[in-house]
């Protein structure tokens, strides 16, 4: 019985390798599949494995021009000087139910999709992030993140506020997402719900 149970669950693992062990060769960016130089003479191809690009391609050190992008500890110092005293916001740009199920302590989520010039509620979504108008005087001061160095979600977000008219020195971007923090260890919570 025991013997019979080991093949199975090697057939098994066998069968689902390529899911859980052997990951599928992916692109860098949408435009660029790897990356090929010479390096003291000897050729060398720097590609990536992994989730396929698109959606999940690498994104840039900085989101869009004017956006300052942080590490962990800005982070900790943006939570205590901005968030703590209600002068700023962390902002979890993923869907709902991945920041329901984890994401930063005092994160709040505006996903995506709702900060997109389409969204016929920007405004409203802007005027509550405290843009009165054109007038973006009294806007809280902003820091954006998502999955990962992978997530587009952020840097698209940050974007979008940008066009809108939001203020970029009021705008940071978080670009190692929760995949980085928790790569850290650092301390994750439930999303308000």
């Amino acid at each position: 019985m025991l013997q019979g149970f080991r093949l199975t669950g090697l057939a098994l693992c066998l069968a689902t390798a390529p899911a859980w062990g052997l990951a599928q060769q992916s692109r860098l960016t949408p435009d660029r599949p790897d990356f090929s130089v010479t390096l003291n003479g000897t050729p060398v191809t720097i590609a990536r494995t992994g989730a396929a690009c698109p959606p999940a391609c690498i994104q840039p050190m900085q989101a869009a021009s004017g956006i300052v992008t942080i590490g962990e500890l800005e982070l900790l110092d943006f939570l205590d000087l901005f968030v703590s005293t209600g002068s700023g916001l962390l902002v979890d740009t993923r869907r709902p139910e991945r920041y329901g199920a984890e994401t930063l302590p005092g994160a709040v989520n505006v996903p995506a999709a709702t900060l997109a010039p389409g969204n016929p509620y920007r405004g409203d979504l802007l005027e509550a992030l405290g843009a009165r108008g054109s007038d973006f005087s009294g806007a809280y001061d902003l820091v954006l993140f998502a999955e990962g160095p992978d997530a587009s979600a952020a840097p698209e977000s940050l974007r979008s506020l940008a066009e809108a008219g939001y203020p970029t020195e009021k705008l940071k971007y978080y670009r190692g997402g929760l995949r980085d923090w928790t790569a850290l260890g650092l301390t994750t919570t439930a999303g308000a719900q």
